[in-house]
């Protein structure tokens, strides 16, 4: 554990990232791919790196929409405890209209996280006003396992337990199967949260990662929503890196009666401090 003496600077730069992050907010999907794998040696100064990026995105559901957006991460590592913010901006373009709807800030903690069996712990909101989701507020704990950590890729399971609340209404939802008065619709549940995730290095300069959530209530264990992450990362110099993001959701019972298939797909250019 942190020492006492340290503790009051390691919440004054938590609560710099977390005002910082704030002010750039986005989001892509109801299941959000939040994670950072470190393989340097543990160290008891505190030490931070963020990363800001921009992008086109090209959606499909109902309507091909292109998107420009824009991506901040920032992780704050204290010894054994590894601080994880992440937030972006999404401005959709359709026609002649532009507009803001979309965002999210997650932020995840993770104890001893070298370590094969570790725990952690993670806060998230969001909302896609474009696909209906007035907001999303998910929060729980999970057990991650690395059973493989090899020099060039890795293989982690985890699973655990979330609280999750939604609100959503019927803006993306075909006229022909909105009801005569429709009515925000609410839900609170807790739900089983689980994944697997591989990461592996392509070359000296460019990694690959993919990575698959399966969350379903316990009640209904086997209607769950399904989602698939693959990103591909080559390092351009020092400080900029491109990227390719494609990501699939399956849900297999959507609140609203959505189209049960969303995919996205995205390129971005960061830049890392």
């Amino acid at each position: 554990m942190p020492h006492p003496t340290t503790m009051p600077r390691l919440y004054f730069f938590l609560s710099i990232l977390l005002i910082d992050i704030l002010c750039c907010t986005g989001s892509y999907a109801q299941i959000i791919n939040i994670d950072k794998t470190d393989t340097s040696a543990y160290q008891k100064k505190s030490q931070w790196n963020a990363s800001f990026s921009i992008g086109l995105e090209l959606d499909k559901q109902n309507t091909t929409l292109l998107d420009m957006s824009n991506f901040a991460d920032a992780s704050l590592q204290h010894y054994h405890e590894l601080f994880i913010l992440s937030a972006s901006n999404r401005i959709t373009s359709n026609g002649d209209k532009s507009f803001l709807n979309t965002g999210y800030v997650h932020l995840r903690w993770r104890h001893n996280y070298k370590n094969r069996l570790h725990p952690e712990s993670y806060v998230q909101y969001q909302w896609d006003e474009q696909r209906g989701m007035l907001h999303r507020f998910v929060t729980g704990a999970n057990i991650r396992y690395s059973p493989w950590h090899k020099d060039k890729w890795n293989m982690t399971f985890a699973t655990g337990i979330m609280y999750e609340n939604e609100a959503w209404d019927y803006a993306a939802v075909d006229s022909a199967k909105i009801p005569a008065n429709p009515v925000t619709l609410n839900t609170s549940v807790i739900k089983s949260n689980n994944y697997v995730k591989w990461e592996s290095q392509v070359s000296a300069n460019s990694t690959i990662s993919i990575i698959l959530f399966y969350q379903a209530l316990y009640t209904h264990f086997f209607q769950p929503r399904v989602s698939t992450f693959i990103s591909y990362d080559a390092t351009v110099s020092r400080h900029f890196s491109l990227g390719l993001k494609y990501t699939a959701l399956y849900d297999v019972k959507p609140i609203v009666p959505l189209p049960n298939f969303y995919y996205s797909l995205s390129t971005n250019l960061a830049y890392k401090l």
